[in-house]
C-alpha cells in the first residue's frame, strides 16, 4: 500500500492506515519495534512531521506504544467486550485466550454515603460491603472495579475473596451470589462514560495520570427487582472497546 498525494485523506493517516493494516494481516505483531521515523520518512517520502503525526495518531488509538529511548512499539490488541449480556471479567480474559488474576484492594464494611445508598435502596448511613478489585490479565492490570453490596450480602463475601486472592483465583460475584446465597440476579442497568484515570487509579493501574478511561456504572437487581449489587468499573481505554448490534427502528 502506498501514499498518494492526490488522495483527500490527509497523508499522517494514510500512514496510520498502513501500520493498522500491517498489524490486521500480522505482518506487524504484538510488541514488534515499528521501522523508526527516518526510515519511514524515506520508505513513504514523507516529511519528519507527517511521520510523527501518523504514529502520534496510532499511539491515541491504542495501536502502537512508545518506549523513551528505544522506540515505537506494536500494542497488545484491544479486548472486544460484548454489551448483549453481562459477562464476567474471567469470563472474558479467559475466551481471549489470556491468563485472568486479581489484586484485592480493599474488602471491608464501611458506612454507606448518600449516593450508594439510595441506589441500593437501603436507609442512609447503614453498613455497606465495599470491594476494590484490580483485574488483571497476563500480569497486566486492565480494569478497576469498585463494588457495593448491602451488609447482609456482602460480609460473608470478604473472606471468599481474600481467600480467593491467596489462591491466585478470580472471585466472581455472581457465582457468589448463585452459589452462596441461593440469589438469581436477572437484570443489569448500566450506564457509560469517558474519563480519565486519577492520581490514585494511575497508581493502581500502573498508567500515566489522567490516561484515558471507560467507566461503567452497573446496577444488579433479582429478578424480583431488588437492588444487589452497586458496581463501577473503569477500563483502560487503550485496551478495550465495547460492540454492540441494535434493531433500527426507523
Amino acid at each position: 500500500m502506498q501514499i498518494s498525494n492526490r488522495s483527500p485523506v490527509s497523508l499522517y493517516v494514510q500512514l496510520k492506515e498502513i501500520i493498522a493494516r500491517e498489524i490486521r494481516e500480522q505482518k506487524l505483531k504484538p510488541h514488534d519495534r515499528i521501522p523508526s521515523e527516518r526510515e519511514l520518512c524515506e520508505k513513504y517520502k514523507l516529511s519528519r512531521t507527517t511521520v510523527r503525526q501518523g504514529i502520534g495518531l496510532a499511539i491515541s488509538e491504542g495501536l502502537l506504544y512508545r518506549i523513551q529511548g528505544k522506540g515505537t512499539f506494536v500494542a497488545d490488541p484491544k479486548i472486544d467486550q460484548g454489551l448483549v449480556c453481562l459477562t464476567g471479567f474471567e469470563e472474558t480474559i479467559l475466551g481471549r485466550g489470556l491468563t485472568p488474576s486479581m489484586e484485592v484492594i480493599e474488602a471491608q464494611l464501611i458506612t454507606g454515603d448518600v449516593q450508594v445508598t439510595s441506589l441500593l435502596d437501603l436507609p442512609m448511613g447503614v453498613d455497606i460491603a465495599a470491594f476494590q478489585l484490580l483485574g488483571i490479565a497476563n500480569n497486566v492490570p486492565l480494569v478497576l472495579f469498585y463494588y457495593y453490596l448491602p451488609a447482609e450480602l456482602g460480609t460473608e463475601a470478604i473472606d471468599m475473596i481474600r481467600n480467593c486472592e491467596a489462591e491466585k483465583g478470580w472471585f466472581s460475584f455472581t457465582r457468589y451470589y448463585r452459589e452462596n446465597r441461593q440469589i438469581d440476579p436477572g437484570v443489569a442497568r448500566q450506564t457509560f462514560e469517558a474519563t480519565t484515570a486519577t492520581p490514585e487509579q494511575a497508581g493502581i493501574m500502573k498508567l500515566p495520570v489522567g490516561s484515558a478511561l471507560f467507566k461503567v456504572t452497573s446496577i444488579i437487581y433479582t429478578r424480583q427487582g431488588n437492588p444487589i449489587e452497586l458496581r463501577h468499573a473503569y477500563y483502560r481505554g487503550d485496551r478495550y472497546k465495547f460492540n454492540i448490534s441494535r434493531d433500527v427502528v426507523s
